[in-house]
């Protein structure tokens, strides 16, 4: 069996497409990392993507390992769906400013306001800007710069993920025995009780500053997900698990579309001047809002055909059956059995013209037919592009996400330059089972340059609103 799991990670893409092509619009079976799974046609997408009876919980539970120790936050909670989805896409108008601000800090201290060429890791610096920005909003300004938490919650995420793919190398029934007697598990459960202990003391001076104000009949209110948290539990909940999963669901992906953006422009350098242009024509106009940020088409454009490209996982729809559920086709998804919708399709011609080609304007033309508006916006989701998933849990982060990495995008793009070292060969995407990576090895060659706009200057949402 784990064989199997070797071949398949290494070929994953490649089984993909030849069981597309074996089986055309027939289910057939795949033994992944996530077990044994049916693989249904894309077709069959819209059927179910909105059945209570197809489980989204349990299997990824499953899958990231949260049973076991130390994984504990691996796996999303109903209250985390909710803070996300009702508090932090709420406040999306409060936080563009702080966020604009805060990328402006990191990009001087990550990529430095040094004029000479100087090479970066787009896989290191660019995790690093993106959980700059993430954590002033998840948790405040002050413990956004604490070093210790910084250290300790980067170093569980890493070691996280690395045992994460560890433990899908071995079969599902000894998964929750094997681990007692792995040291690397041992290391990280230690990582996380740092991760508690380095969030402990803020969490008291927070309470203590509560209870001071209530002294003076005073309330203070704090507009992040530490507090958001907090009122969705209300007790009974561990604020560590909440937001090392939240750093784990946002600043991965969100490091990863932007990552992946940079190398796509990079190879493709004709795009940074209608970019920077819109940019300046935009903003210039509109200052720093969210609604300013909707306009950035080209830009939208860019990071939706990014992710139609290089999706996160080449499968982002999985689900376990919890009732027999029957196909239009007849075909009946037996109880208990799991089922994958893989991404391929969206190489596929039958959904796309000239579909392995990267065409950075493909979302500006369907925004501009009324007919298939809804479709081109990047937090838009459907059957055709599922770099979001689909449905009723379609990443709900989404919303947040798309403007995070346009700030960061409206930063780098004007006020520095990058390209490729000489000697570097094309970035090309690492395929791993599942995921699908911006190549990891790739460097870039960066320097300061002189902003056609000065975005610390515009007027910009989240201060006074």
């Amino acid at each position: 069996m784990r064989g199997r799991l070797i071949d398949f990670n290494r070929r994953s893409k490649e089984l993909f497409l030849q069981g597309r092509r074996m089986f055309q619009k027939n289910p057939y079976r795949v033994n992944c990392e996530w077990g044994d799974v049916v693989v249904l046609h894309p077709d069959f997408i819209d059927e179910i993507r909105n059945d209570p009876r197809m489980n989204f919980a349990i299997p990824t539970s499953d899958d990231l390992h949260s049973y076991i120790p130390g994984f504990d936050p691996f796996v999303a909670s109903d209250p985390f769906a909710r803070v996300v989805r009702i508090h932090l896409t709420k406040k999306l108008t409060k936080v563009t400013g702080p966020l604009s601000i805060e990328a402006g800090r990191a990009l001087r201290d990550i990529f430095t306001d040094s004029r000479d060429w100087h090479e970066i890791s787009p896989k290191n610096d660019i995790h690093t800007f993106v959980a700059r920005m993430s954590s002033l909003v998840f948790m405040g300004e002050e413990l956004c710069r604490d070093q210790e938490w910084i250290e300790a919650s980067s170093d569980w995420i890493k070691q996280g993920f690395i045992l994460r793919d560890v433990m899908g190398q071995y079969p599902r029934f000894i998964r929750p025995y094997i681990h007692w007697f792995m040291p690397s598990c041992w290391e990280l459960r230690r990582m996380l009780k740092r991760v508690r202990a380095a969030l402990a003391p803020h969490l008291q001076r927070r309470e203590e500053i509560k209870a001071e104000c209530a002294k003076d009949g005073r309330v203070i209110k704090y507009n992040d997900c530490i507090e958001w948290f907090s009122q969705e539990y209300k007790a009974g909940y561990d604020p560590a698990i909440e937001q090392m999963t939240l750093s784990l669901v946002a600043n991965h992906t969100t490091s990863d579309l932007t990552v992946q953006a940079m190398l796509d422009i990079v190879v493709r350098p004709h795009l940074f001047k209608p970019l920077r242009e819109e940019i300046v024509r935009v903003l210039g106009a509109n200052g720093l809002k969210k609604t300013s940020l909707y306009k950035l088409k080209l830009m939208d454009s860019v990071l939706k055909e990014t992710q139609r490209m290089k999706p996160v996982m080449i499968a982002t729809f999985r689900r376990l059956a919890t009732e027999d559920v029957r196909l239009s086709d007849g075909f009946l998804i037996k109880k208990g059995t799991r089922v994958v919708f893989e991404n391929t399709h969206m190489w596929d011609e039958k959904y796309y013209e000239n579909p392995l080609e990267y065409d950075a304007y493909r979302w500006v033309k369907v925004r501009e037919d009324p007919a298939r508006e809804h479709l081109g916006h990047l937090v838009s989701t459907s059957a055709q592009h599922m770099g979001f998933s689909h449905g009723m849990h379609s990443c709900p982060g989404r919303f947040f996400a798309a403007n995070e990495i346009k700030i960061a995008l409206c930063h780098i793009l004007l006020k520095y330059d990058w390209k490729l070292p000489d000697d570097a060969p094309e970035p090309k995407p690492l395929i791993v089972g599942m995921g699908i990576l911006p190549d990891p090895n790739a460097r870039l060659l960066v320097r300061r340059r002189t902003p056609e706009l000065n975005l610390e200057l515009l007027e910009a949402e989240g201060f006074n609103t």
